[in-house]
Formats: structure tokens, C-alpha cells, sequence
């Protein structure tokens, strides 16, 4: 694991986002939590994290569109993102948005730590 790595949590369900937020501070992540994606880029920015973690379906975003701009952004694009959704065809227009990996809900907390510590090698 990268040595408190910064995970910025990008998901319009306070359930979710606690969960998330509960388990990444117990691994010794450093965990932002953002419940929308206004001004996105900026916070990005700000922020500078290590890692992305977004839904794909967000209360007025389409977090596909907000990852294809993350990606197209020559500052930020470096920034791996992983896009987690219950839609069933999620995993390929996640993908083809540029996201780095995907995860379905509902899934499983080790595969969550898992892909996280892929995408922060």
C-alpha cells in the first residue's frame, strides 16, 4: 500500500460515503468525501489525491461525463479512478470513459482493497 495514500470518495449516498470513509480511514488511508460533483475539477486539484473513487450514476452527474473530463485533463489525468455502479451495463461505458477500473455493486470490502492497491502501484 502506497504509505497513506489520499482517496477522494465521490458518491451522492451518505450510507455509502460513511461506509467507504469508515473502512479506508481503518487502512490507514487519508479519505476525502465529496457527495456531489460541483467544482470537481477544482477540488481535484486542491486535493490532489492518489485515487479516485466514484459512482457512476450521481444526483445530477453522470459520473462517466466527469471521468471523461478528469482523463482529458493533462493537470489531473494521471489521478486513477476507480468507477463502482449497480447498472448492468456500467463496467463497459465506465471503461470506455476512461475510467481505470471498475467495481460492481454490491461488492465485496477485499475487493475494494484490492483494486485499490492495483491502482496505486
Amino acid at each position: 500500500m502506497v504509505k497513506s495514500a489520499h482517496v477522494l470518495v465521490i458518491d451522492d449516498n451518505e450510507d455509502i460515503l460513511f461506509m467507504l470513509k469508515a473502512m479506508l480511514d481503518m487502512k490507514g488511508y487519508r479519505v476525502t468525501i465529496k457527495e456531489n460533483t460541483e467544482n470537481i475539477k477544482e477540488s481535484i486539484y486542491s486535493l490532489s489525491p492518489d485515487l479516485i473513487l466514484m459512482d457512476m450514476l450521481l444526483s445530477g452527474a453522470d459520473g462517466r461525463q466527469i471521468c471523461a473530463a478528469i482523463k482529458a485533463d493533462k493537470l489531473i489525468s494521471h489521478i486513477p479512478i476507480i468507477m463502482i455502479s449497480a447498472h448492468p451495463q456500467a463496467k463497459q461505458d465506465s471503461i470506455a470513459a476512461g475510467a481505470d477500473y471498475f467495481l460492481s455493486k454490491p461488492f465485496e470490502i477485499n475487493d475494494l482493497f484490492q483494486t485499490i492497491q492495483r491502482a496505486l502501484v
